[in-house]
This record gives structure tokens, sequence and C-alpha cells, in this order.
């Protein structure tokens, strides 16, 4: 039972703050963030990924245990802006040349990773969950997509930044990351919707690569056409606003398609680098966006997710099938992909397949963003949305172990942010 506000009102006016009713938006935002950043923290001092104590804080302040604040429109659109951020920068940090390059074997390794676990997850859930047909779907899907989040940090901290290795990596988890959110609007629209769909995303696609191509062909022109454009408007930042200006257009144009507005944002992050936009703005945007995300965006949408988690709609039953999958998603994917990796890439690998096979086993923030978009849409319920959360925090603990010792890197080549 949630606690009454007026409870909490009172608590505040003794420190001298009044809240008020039409703003409790910012009392949330406040509780949430706070809790979030400091339980985050304290994970990340004994070496635990931040997501975890993020995701728990939800779960305390909200409806689970103490009912400090529940989940409501107002704070389901504030967790929305936070994630087009969160997704934009990961597009962001990615090129478009990497994954062209890498495609073949990046392909492969996306199958051992993510296609096959899930095939086989799927019909465990339709089997152990008394769930429809497409809330298991939805709920496999979620639990078995590796997460660029968590597997760029992995890439990072090995020093795989730059290397063969990391690029088919990070290559391969772009794929999986890219086929999940296709899947999900094939799962939730209707056949005819979905057809549509598909060919709309072919279409926008071939669009896309060709102004790839352009743009990378003239770079020089277009970062003219910024700085004469920031003269002109006489702001220094125009190259930051005409990018989120561009990544919300494509976000709409996405929306209207009937996708989700966070592949827009991903392509539009994905389509801009150092060499089309400047090295010198595009370290400033790229550390603009990794502050904003890491201090604001990132604890507020897990911590906001923490809260949609209700723990007394999940039946003893469900932690039996809830194993099995996260079985099926570590012990499988992994097998695979050592043996993939182990067979076939073995000239190409700068570290051993062990380790490639763990930094792929990677679970984590976008298994939540395709249960958040599912469950604000009711394609899939409380039980089920919950038990996506408890997986995520439990693969997001066994990662590291699986992955085995870490060689450390220097700091300055980590480029990409932690976002999980």
């Amino acid at each position: 039972m949630l606690i009454n506000r007026a409870r909490i009102g009172f608590l505040f006016k003794i420190w001298g703050l009044t809240i008020m009713t039409p703003y409790s938006i910012i009392t949330d935002v406040l509780i949430v963030l706070a809790a979030a950043l400091l339980i985050g923290e304290l994970f990340e001092r004994f070496s635990l990924p931040s997501v975890v104590g993020e995701i728990l804080s939800g779960m305390i302040i909200g409806p689970s245990m103490l009912g400090l604040v529940a989940a409501d429109d107002a704070i389901r659109a504030v967790s929305s802006i936070a994630l087009f951020f969160i997704i934009f920068h990961i597009g962001f940090e990615m090129r478009t040349q990497m994954v062209r390059s890498k495609l073949f074997v990046a392909s492969l390794l996306s199958v051992t990773s993510f296609l096959v676990p899930l095939a086989l997850m799927v019909l465990a859930a339709l089997f152990l969950f008394p769930f429809g047909t497409e809330e298991s779907f939805i709920v496999a899907l979620a639990i078995s997509v590796p997460s660029i989040s968590i597997i760029s940090v992995l890439v990072c901290q090995y020093n795989l930044l730059r290397s063969t290795t990391g690029q088919i990596i990070l290559s391969s988890v772009t794929i999986s990351d890219l086929l999940a959110f296709v899947i999900l609007v094939g799962v939730v629209r209707p056949l005819e919707s979905t057809l549509t769909i598909v060919s709309e995303i072919t279409i926008f696609v071939f669009v896309f690569l060709i102004l790839d191509w352009i743009l990378n062909r003239k770079p020089d022109a277009f970062q003219q056409l910024l700085v004469s454009s920031s003269r002109f408007f006489r702001r220094e930042d125009f190259s930051f606003v005409f990018l989120i200006i561009v990544a919300l257009t494509v976000s709409v144009i996405f929306q209207s398609m009937g996708l989700s507005y966070i592949l827009g944002a991903f392509f539009a992050g994905l389509i801009v680098h150092d060499g089309l936009i400047g090295r010198k703005a595009f370290g400033r945007i790229s550390q603009t966006l990794s502050t904003m995300n890491k201090v604001f965006f990132i604890p507020l949408f897990f911590g906001f997710a923490g809260l949609e988690v209700m723990l007394g709609s999940i039946d003893s039953f469900f932690y039996v099938g809830l194993t099995v999958l996260i079985v099926i998603a570590l012990g499988v994917g992994v097998s695979l992909t050592y043996y993939a990796s182990k067979k076939t890439l073995h000239t190409k690998l700068d570290i051993a397949p062990k380790q490639v096979a763990g930094i792929l086993g990677g679970r984590g923030a976008i298994g939540i963003v395709i249960a958040t978009v599912a469950f604000s849409e009711g394609s899939i319920k409380e039980a089920g949305f919950s038990l996506v959360i408890l997986a995520t925090l439990i693969m997001s603990l066994a990662i590291p172990f699986l992955a085995g010792k870490i060689i450390q890197s220097k700091k300055s080549e980590c480029d990409i942010q932690q976002l999980s």
C-alpha cells in the first residue's frame, strides 16, 4: 500500500519545503534519482553493475516495498524522454562502417548468442508460463537479447575497443539489438501491419545507407554547413541542437510507421561520427550526452523501471520457468558462441573464445527497453515485466564471472560510456 503523499509532504515541510500537487512529478524524480544514484554507486564500489543497484532502488521505494513513489503517466513520460537520450547516445557512439565491414562474422555470432537461444526460450516460455503466445514470446525476447550497453563496457574493459575482436563483438550486438526491435514490432502488430512496416523499414534502411554514403563522401562540406549555421544563428552549440532536432524528427517518422521511437533515435545517432561533424564537435557532444546519461537519464530510467516491478504478481512456480530461461540464455548462448568463435574466428580474435562468448552473454538495458515498450502498449502484464527485470538483475551479476578476468584498459580508451 502506498504511503500517503500528505505524510511525505508533512516530512518535507519539516525541512522547510512544500510539495505542490501539480508539481508532484518533481518530487518523484528527486526521490527516484537520489535512490538510484546512491544504491547504484554502492554497487559499483563492490565491482557490481550499477544497473542492478538502480533497478533495486526503484523496487525498494516503489509499490513492492516502501511505496514512496508509484509509476503513473507523468513518470512514464519522463522515462520515455530519458530513454530517447540513452538510445541516441548508443547509436551516436557506433559507426555504420564498422558494422558493414564485419557483417558476416558478426551475423554468425548474432545467430549463436541471440537467435538460437531465443527460439529455445520461446518454446520453454510457452510451456512453462501461463501467458498467451504473444506475452510468452516477448518475455523470452527481452531476456534473450544481448545488450549493447553492458557489452560495450566489457569491450572497453578488455581493451578491445579498437581491435578486430572488439569490432566484431560490437557489430554482432548491434545486429542482434536491431533484430530484436524489429521482431518486437512483428509480434505486437497484426500481420498486414507487420508486412507494411517491413517494407517501410527496407525503404528507410536503403535511403539511410545512401545518405550515409553521401555524407561520408563529402564530410568537409557538411562540417562547413554546420560552422556557417553556427555563425548565422550565433550559437556555438548549433551542432548539438541540429542533431537533437534530426533525432526527434527521425523518431517521429518511425513512430508514424508504427515502430517504436527508440529505433529512430538509434538510427539518427548511428549516422553521426567524428569524421562527419568534426572531432571537436563530436567530442563535445559525446561528453555532454555521456554526462547527462550517466548522472541523470540512465539512473532515472532504470529507477523508474524498478517502480514497475510487482513482486506480488509473480507466483512461486514462475521462478522455475525463469531459471530455465536464464540457463538457456547464458548456458546455450555462451556455449554456442564459444564453439563458433573457436572453430571459425580463431585467427581473427585478440582474446580467448571463452571470453568472447562470455562478453556476448551480456544482458541488460536493451531487454528492459523492449519489456518497457511492450508493457506500455499492453502486450505484457505486470508478471511478465517483473520476470524480465529479475532475469536482468541475475544475468547482470553473472556476466562478469562468465567473461573471466578483465584486462584493465587505459581510461582514455574507453570512448563508449557505461550505459547499464
